[in-house]
């Protein structure tokens, strides 16, 4: 016997693929938050030229002299 107001029954096959569709929708959209905070960490594409990593904080930093966060010199010597 079939429900009366035609609801979708979340035991039947057409529920459980629309559960599974759902839970992929929200799987996805974490991996994607996820790779969206690692960009903006690590300074994004390679197309912006002249930034390097800090050697001794490893911070995203322009390639000047030495390094906008931790002031270390970014040429390798020690200062």
């Amino acid at each position: 016997m079939s429900h009366p107001s035609g609801a979708l029954q979340l035991g039947g096959p057409v529920g459980r693929v629309a559960l599974l569709l759902a839970f992929c929708a929200l799987v996805f959209a974490a991996i994607a938050l996820q790779f969206a905070k690692v960009r903006a960490l690590y300074g994004g594409d390679e197309s912006t030229t002249g930034r390097v990593n800090c050697p001794s904080c490893g911070a995203r930093t322009p390639a000047d002299d030495a390094c906008e966060y931790c002031g270390e010199s970014l040429d390798g010597d020690p200062e």
